[in-house]
């Protein structure tokens, strides 16, 4: 298992408390939407009862072949593996069975609460809870990091700048899996993204962005795709008629990078 000190750049400061190491200091220093998000989970005494979740998430992220094959793509790879921006879901729960000893898994997140809960939902010493801000930039030295993992991370305001980040990090031929929601071209949604420049505008145009920022493009697999909205009260997309499929998404750090 990989030590801090190999895999964190020399500069950055941090302090460790039990499995969970904080590179945020102090509340001025937190993200906004992360207080809010604490302040809705306090205010509601809302118990995120993680443990319960990666009980949960170990059915639905095994439970046919495209699932499968997202955890089987970052459990081959040997060493680090970081899953960004991690939230409350615990998706990625089915990796932990598959870590060996040399191996290191790190949960990231921002909210306190949220944090608090990942470090309570699983005791290997091998595992660890970062809060971080990804918006910021990552703490990894250059190329050491095995495996990086998402889940909607177009959620991160600083979406190229965090890619360009996780490539850096990875080590030659280190992968990426991520799990995203792409509208199709055409729609209301993506012509409002592509105005704006973003580089998730349609899965096309994310593709591009990821291969032009050194990325292999290994392959991808249609999960769900829907019409209309995914939730009552979410922003997208923008016309009930528009189409979105929620897809993975395989990258591959050149091995000779």
């Amino acid at each position: 298992m990989e030590t801090l000190k190999q895999i964190i750049k020399k500069d950055i400061q941090y302090s460790k408390e039990g499995n969970i190491v904080h590179f945020i200091s102090g509340e001025e220093a937190r993200p906004y939407w992360s207080k809010c998000l604490s302040e809705h989970l306090v205010t509601n005494k809302i118990d995120l009862n993680m443990s319960k979740r990666y009980e949960d998430q170990k059915s639905l992220m095994t439970r046919d072949e495209n699932h499968r094959r997202f955890i089987e793509f970052i459990s081959a790879a040997a060493g680090v593996k970081v899953d960004l921006a991690s939230g409350p879901s615990g998706y990625f729960s089915p990796l932990l069975d598959t870590l060996a000893k040399s191996d290191t898994f790190i949960v990231t997140d921002a909210c306190l609460p949220v944090i608090k809960a990942h470090s309570g939902a699983c005791r290997k010493d091998n595992f660890l809870v970062f809060d971080i801000d990804l918006d910021r930039g990552l703490p990894f030295t250059d190329n050491s990091i095995a495996a990086f993992t998402g889940n909607l991370l177009t959620n991160v305001e600083a979406l190229p700048e965090l890619m360009k980040e996780i490539y850096r990090c990875l080590r030659p031929g280190g992968r990426f899996a991520c799990i995203e929601v792409f509208y199709d071209q055409g729609s209301k949604s993506f012509e409002h993204l592509n105005a704006q420049g973003s580089v998730h505008a349609s899965f096309e145009t994310f593709i591009d962005f990821c291969q032009n920022t050194g990325f292999r493009y290994i392959g991808s697999d249609i999960l769900t795709t829907r019409k209309g909205k995914i939730a009552e009260g979410d922003l997208f997309p923008l016309d009930d008629n528009d189409y979105s499929a929620d897809r993975t998404i395989y990258l591959e750090k050149h091995a000779d990078k």
